[in-house]
């Protein structure tokens, strides 16, 4: 290698370790900075997620009240409900006679109901398959006169 190589080789190296030298301190700095605008930027999100939060939060806890205030009263309400459903029949005694005589009673008008509306859908049924039939009669009578 000749000497003006070498030399400029050292000088090289030294112009290197010179601007290494004196940008290493702003490399960390930028680093630093570019790290300080990452949590700044996560401590905005932070903050305005806080904030969209805050109303949840009191629609939650309001939500939560009126649930807890509202479940007895639900709750009473669906019991009435079901005792309306499903009365109580009570067996055994004289008394009670004239109450399953009544309950026998509804029970059979509700069957009775019951078997006229089946009644009811088997003649529309029937109804049906007779206008049905009509219908495919003439459409096959219609197809044979166009031959």
């Amino acid at each position: 290698m000749t000497l003006r190589r070498r030399l400029s080789a050292r000088t090289n190296e030294a112009v290197a370790w010179r601007v290494a030298e004196q940008l290493d301190p702003l490399r960390a700095e930028l680093h630093d900075l570019v790290r300080r605008l990452d949590e700044l930027h996560a401590e905005k999100r932070l903050a305005e997620l806080e904030r969209r939060l805050d109303p949840v939060e009191r629609e939650s806890a309001w939500s939560a009240n009126e649930l807890a205030r509202l479940n007895p009263q639900v709750s009473a309400f669906e019991t009435r409900l079901e005792k309306q459903a499903r009365p109580e029949v009570l067996t055994g005694a004289l008394e009670d006679l004239p109450e399953a005589r009544n309950l026998v009673e509804v029970i059979r008008e509700e069957h009775a109901r019951v078997r006229a509306r089946l009644a009811l859908v088997s003649a529309y049924e029937e109804r049906l398959r007779r206008l049905e039939a009509r219908m495919l009669q003439q459409d096959r009578d219609s197809l044979d006169s166009s031959d």
